[in-house]
């Protein structure tokens, strides 16, 4: 178990955070690009929904398959894996533009996207201790919603002038910029010994053993725990779909969507820090309550919005509270997966981001058929009673679950 924990946050910094933030740039740039493009295609809402959710149907095909590759390759092989999958299929949306063909990479890059993450939350698992997991996290957390930030704030300088090309172009150096970075900061010492490295220590006492797994959830928590997951990712994803679609029906050119987007996802970043104090001190349930309340609030806004003015304050709301969920549910799933053997870890966190990535799959692709149906403002009030629903939910018996089961075996 690592005891210095300043250099276990260098560490962090350089083998995970950095190349994870630039990485989450280049899937920034692609979140708000896709869509944008598939609009400007004249496809019908449906397809752009299809497309909006492109990289989480990667990520969603790529988990539990990474999961067990994990458990095979250990990290740190799976983890080239994943650089080599996210920057060739960077390199194809370079070379290949047709609307369908850049459906298909992005699903590529959501698969290669899956996989270092699963390999970055398989460390923060089994290297950091649970009163610091959180922040930790959360870190992770940030390090995405900095990708939601510099990305579509990069998409808004680049695309009125050079056009889509430029967009995949920079996706892709990034990339390989990020590649470049882990790889060498992956040759440093690792500051510590993995926390179920020591066999004998966990085995000491049978007895104690038997005791600590009486916390370990049942099924009833962890089917509470995987709808929550579902619902929690899918209303995330919802507003990718939602905010350029509502944007371009307001008149709103490509580079105004992306500011807003890039505003949104600075105050996203401002709230991460807090929420990983908040799941730390407070429980993990607290900080998703307080997300999800904001962000009911702001796609409430988002539904009735009729004009610029209107459009920024719901987006800047909606990414304001977004940050408070930062690392929430990756927290929960690394502290049942805790008290698990690595090679079992592997499997159940793969299975956690499974779950999580149905959500983020599904969501897009259902209200862009909604948007079909019953329209843009019908579909955002209705991920707005989803949020107050997923805050009711966290306030009652999925709260008390998470303070029973989620808390460390005391030795």
């Amino acid at each position: 178990m690592i005891k210095n924990h300043n250099k276990i946050w260098v560490w962090l910094f350089l083998d995970i955070y950095l190349p994870s933030i630039i990485m989450a740039i280049a899937r920034g740039m692609l979140t708000i690009t896709l869509p944008l493009y598939l609009i400007s295609a004249g496809l019908d809402p449906v397809y752009v929904g299809l497309g909006s959710a492109s990289i989480a149907l990667g990520n969603l095909l790529l988990d539990i398959p990474g999961g067990v590759i994990l458990r095979i390759t250990g990290e740190k092989i799976f983890t080239r894996i994943s650089m080599i999958v996210i920057s060739l299929s960077s390199l194809g949306m370079v070379l290949l533009q047709h609307p369908w063909i850049l459906v298909v990479l992005s699903i590529i890059f959501g698969g290669g996207r899956s996989m270092w993450l699963l390999a970055r939350r398989y460390v923060i698992t089994y290297y950091v201790e649970y009163q610091y997991r959180g922040r930790a996290s959360s870190f992770i957390g940030m390090s995405e919603r900095l990708g939601t930030f510099i990305g579509p704030g990069i998409v808004a300088l680049v695309i009125d002038r050079l056009g889509y090309p430029w967009v995949f172009l920079t996706c892709f150096m990034l990339t390989v910029i990020a590649s470049i970075l882990h790889i060498t900061a992956s040759r440093l010492p690792m500051p510590g010994n993995r926390i179920d490295g020591e066999r004998e220590v966990r085995h000491r006492n049978h007895a104690q053993d038997l005791a600590a797994s009486q916390n370990q959830p049942g099924l009833l928590s962890l089917a509470a725990f995987s709808v929550a997951q579902i619902a929690v990712q899918g209303v995330r994803s919802s507003r990718n779909l939602l905010v350029p679609i509502i944007g371009k029906g307001i008149g709103m050119s490509d580079s105004s969507v992306s500011l807003a987007v890039s505003i949104s996802g600075a105050l996203d970043v401002l709230s991460s820090y807090p929420a990983g104090v908040i799941m730390d001190k407070k429980g993990r349930h607290v900080a998703v309550m307080i997300s999800f309340s904001i962000m009911a609030i702001g796609f409430l806004l988002l539904a009735i919005t009729n004009n610029e003015t209107l459009f920024y304050a719901s987006v800047l709301t909606i990414g304001f509270g977004n940050g408070f969920g930062s690392g929430t549910m990756i927290t929960m799933g690394a502290d049942i997966v805790s008290r698990m053997r690595s090679d079992r870890g592997a499997i159940f966190l793969a299975i956690w981001q499974f779950i999580g990535d149905l959500g983020s799959a599904v969501f897009p692709i259902s209200i862009g058929l909604a948007i079909s149906i019953w329209g843009v403002s019908v579909s955002s009030a209705a991920i707005s009673a989803i949020s107050t629903s997923i805050v009711i939910a966290f306030r009652t018996a999925i709260g008390d679950k998470i303070r029973r089961t989620a808390q460390p075996r005391q030795a």
